[in-house]
């Protein structure tokens, strides 16, 4: 067993870090969620290489930072959803106290004999108590992310994906104390290796999604990019549709929207040599939509085009062509478009 442990721990380290990484220095007009996220993700990895050195009785001096960082994992996360629930999504210096409270509780734990054998209980009443509160603010609603505008429902999904692995922490603590307490060794825990499975595969669900560019994330890279409609002087009409008729010629002529896992905001003003935040700008100006919204209108345009010109050519390869990713995007996003599922309208237009 603990041969499993460690080799599922160590890939999920590696992908940890892979996603901190992304959310950490990936471009956006209001840095901090992601900068917030890629931190709990960073959190994450610190405390699988903190578990795998304790399994192998490796951790000595470094035992005290895996409940630290555990106790910071809850602050971390309801941080994270207040900061996607607040228009202006802005740290204050009173956050930092989830934190200092959280050091200053495991300290006296680990300082008071008698009081050491609290902290796993502290550790799993922090992750209830902010499971809690994330879920009294997920009582709200997509109206809670009505700021986000067309980007509040896969805000909305990705924040009970999150809940869902709070969830899961708070089910694996409870479960491997309850191990410990009859006699297991955490080395030969089943709940750790159950939890560890449940993690890893929530991880590598989230990279693919970063690497695929699914709508369960691509909202996180228009965060912020979509300012109020204010009027525009003649000059910046000018040049907003200046900006506008570049990026227009650019993805037809490179054909941008069938580029594999997509493209981003911060790729596509490199190529135009524009700031992301004016590119940004001039879409939601002149298109009305964000970016991504923008890429897959244009997705569909090619999809209904060859759905009507090659009428024997499968959905899926229509799919492919048009330069969607996966199935569940482009019928979601046909939909939306035309009203119809791609199916559907083939069938229509054929009578």
């Amino acid at each position: 067993m603990l041969s499993y442990i460690t080799s599922i721990q160590f890939a999920h380290t590696l992908i940890c870090l892979l996603l901190a990484a992304q959310f950490l220095f990936m471009a956006s007009p209001r840095p901090w969620p992601k900068r917030i996220l890629g931190l709990n993700f960073l959190l994450y990895a610190h405390q699988s290489v903190l578990l795998i050195s304790i399994l192998h009785g490796q951790a000595g001096a470094f035992a005290l930072l895996r409940p630290l960082g555990a106790m910071w994992l809850g602050p971390l996360l309801y941080l994270y959803f207040c900061l996607v629930q607040k228009p202006d999504a802005i740290l204050r210096w009173r956050d930092g106290l989830h934190f200092v409270i959280g050091a200053l509780v495991i300290l006296i734990l680990k300082n008071a004999p008698q009081l050491t054998g609290a902290i796993d209980l502290a550790i799993t009443a922090s992750f209830i108590l902010y499971f809690l509160l994330m879920a009294l603010r997920m009582r709200q609603g997509k109206q809670a992310l009505q700021h986000l505008g067309s980007l509040a429902s896969p805000a909305y999904s990705w924040l009970a994906c999150l809940m869902l692995m709070a969830f899961i922490n708070i089910a694996a603590e409870i479960a491997v104390d309850q191990e410990i307490q009859t006699g297991i060794k955490l080395q030969d825990s089943v709940a750790l290796f159950f939890a560890a499975c449940a993690f890893l595969s929530l991880s590598i669900a989230t990279l693919l999604a970063a690497l695929y560019r699914s709508n369960w994330l691509e909202w996180m890279y228009q965060l912020g990019s979509q300012p109020e409609q204010k009027g525009l002087t003649a000059e910046e009409q000018q040049r907003a549709a200046d900006i506008m008729q570049r990026f227009e010629k650019l993805v037809l002529n490179e054909q941008l929207y069938k580029q594999e896992f997509g493209i981003t905001l911060p790729q596509a003003a490199k190529k135009l040599q524009l700031p992301a935040r004016q590119l940004s700008t001039a879409i939601n100006q002149l298109y009305g939509k964000s970016y991504s919204v923008y890429l897959n209108d244009q997705r569909i345009n090619e999809a209904k085009r060859l759905l009507l010109a090659e009428p024997d050519l499968p959905v899926i390869a229509v799919m492919q062509q048009a330069g969607f990713s996966s199935k569940s995007n482009f019928n979601k996003e046909f939909l939306r478009a035309v009203g119809v599922s791609p199916s559907t309208f083939r069938q229509e237009a054929g009578r």
